[in-house]
């Protein structure tokens, strides 16, 4: 019976490859296991009884029959019959000899050697010619004739034992760790330990990116209580979820191992239904652990980047606008200048507010409000967005503006917040319309609203003032109305809108009065 062939090679390509023929040979895939290594091969063996051995002859120093040797008397088994796929050509072969048969049989070692080309046609002769299994007897005539161990795995590989989680069953007793492995072979890869000394080894080894322990109590020298102190006393391992298996029911022994920081406690018997339950759960718990905490480090970087990338763009920005400043003093038209100047010094201002934005986000803005001509604000907001709104032939309607009107508030978040708004009502409305820019009191704030021609579209009105909403995606970041609302609230203030008649758009600020 084929029913665990192990496959060790240091090529994944190669394995994967011989694990692909296997499976056209119509063996199962939970039945094939594939190592990279002895050392894990020896391991894997002392609780997998194997039946067939696929190994390259470069593995060792010592020759092939050795190392299956070791895993015969690991595994504890007699027979174990072995392929060997040899890099050696016998320079006693000739190369015709080689052509007629491309693998040589030792009846007397349960042994047989294939030598290059390794195609795949080739495998199976050489796999029927060892095990006289019928399985492979159909595919000889059937087998393609091109080079399967030299071409890369399709898709259609199957889930390898190395992608796999690993488990570790730690007990003293064989049976036991047959009895837990047999039930997780065929979805997690299976290591073994017998005793707690060896585990913390394998664990601190580090090699095998353990993803959890069942972890046995009674045991001799170190019992498992010490095993898991251990492991949750270093940093390395703490992370790892322990599952006690014991046949201690009571519910002091069971507190106790909860105590310690296992995750889990199962009594013996072990029911296999039960345990491939409880370890699919704690795999999957331990998987959204990682990738929280991957998520978490991702958006401390973020933040880090972030704030990094909007200093030096401070920096790269205010250098060419700095020298606008100073050119606008030479220009003879006066007027011009001091329009050009205050334009510019808006737009400094507002490079700085981006990185208040993020401040006000992670709750760390320091307000410093005072008494602000919000008259003078808004005709600032709209002298600069005045190239767009000439394009678009939009006009402004400006009532209330007869009186002043003074309000508590930071004047570089106001200009932010009024210059957002007014741009996008002037993009959202239609060719040759009028903007309605209204300022009244309201008890002990200055109401300001902005009616245009234009409206929301209903799916994204719940979400308006939501990071990342907005409802032109192809020209905007979907961070204007996000920022105006905090901006808004940083001040004490209040930010709305409301859909008139399905025609147009109205956005409402409240501001404390001066």
């Amino acid at each position: 019976m084929l029913d665990h062939i192990l496959i060790v090679d240091e090529s994944r390509l190669v394995r994967e490859a011989l694990a692909k023929i296997l499976l056209s040979c119509g063996i199962n895939k939970n039945a094939i296991a594939c190592i990279e290594n002895t050392e894990d091969a020896i391991e894997y063996a002392q609780f997998s009884a194997i039946s067939l051995l696929i190994c390259s002859d470069n593995l060792t120093s010592k020759n092939s029959l050795n190392f299956r040797d070791k895993l015969a008397k690991a595994s504890n088994i007699k027979q174990l019959p072995l392929m060997v796929l040899s890099h050696q050509i016998d320079e006693k072969n000739s190369a015709v000899k080689l052509n007629k048969a491309h693998n040589v049989k030792c009846a007397l070692t349960d042994s047989i050697s294939l030598f290059p080309p390794f195609r795949k046609q080739y495998v199976i002769e050489a796999l029927f010619a060892l095990t006289q299994n019928a399985i492979f007897t159909a595919q000889t005539h059937q087998a393609d004739d091109s080079d399967a161990l030299s071409k890369p795995a399709s898709n259609t590989a199957p889930v390898l034992l190395e992608q796999k989680p690993t488990i570790l069953v730690v007990d003293d007793e064989s049976s036991n760790i047959d009895v837990a492995a047999g039930n997780l072979r065929d979805l997690y890869r299976v290591m073994a330990a017998k005793s707690g000394e060896h585990a913390l080894k394998i664990v601190a080894n580090n090699k095998y990116n353990i993803r959890l322990i069942l972890l046995d109590i009674m045991m001799p020298k170190m019992d498992g209580y010490q095993v898991c102190k251990s492991l949750k006393d270093n940093e390395a391992s703490a992370s790892i979820p322990v599952i006690f298996l014991s046949a201690k029911a009571l519910v002091e022994d069971i507190k106790y191992g909860f105590d310690l920081g296992a995750v889990d406690y199962i009594t013996k018997p072990l029911n296999g239904d039960l345990l491939r339950a409880r370890v699919a759960t704690h795999i999957r718990l331990q998987q959204q652990k990682l990738d929280l905490s991957a998520q978490v480090a991702t958006l401390k970087e973020n933040a880090k980047l972030r704030e990094d990338i909007e200093k030096i763009t401070h920096h790269d920005l205010k250098a060419p606008l700095n020298n606008i400043l100073f050119e606008t003093y030479r220009l003879a038209d006066k007027k011009a200048a001091k329009s050009i100047n205050r334009a510019v010094n808006n737009v400094v201002n507002m490079v700085n507010n981006s990185l208040n934005v993020y401040k006000i986000e992670q709750g760390i803005y320091t307000l410093m409000p005072q008494v602000t001509n919000l008259n003078l604000l808004i005709e600032d907001a709209i002298n600069a967005i005045s190239s767009i709104s000439h394009d678009k032939k939009i006009h402004f309607a400006l009532n209330g503006f007869d009186s002043e009107y003074a309000i508590m508030a930071e004047p570089l978040l106001c200009l932010s917040i009024f210059n957002n708004l007014i741009k996008n009502a002037v993009e959202a409305s239609p060719v040759n319309h009028t903007i309605t820019i209204e300022l009244t009191h309201d008890n002990n704030d200055i109401c300001f609203k902005l009616t245009n021609h234009g409206i929301i579209v209903k799916h994204l009105r719940s979400s308006l003032f939501e990071k990342y909403s907005s409802s032109n995606h192809s020209t905007g970041t979907g961070l204007g109305t996000y920022s105006a609302k905090l901006m808004t609230e940083v001040q004490h203030g209040e930010i709305s809108f409301n859909i008139i008649n399905e025609q147009q758009t109205q956005f409402i600020v409240k501001l404390p009065a001066a």
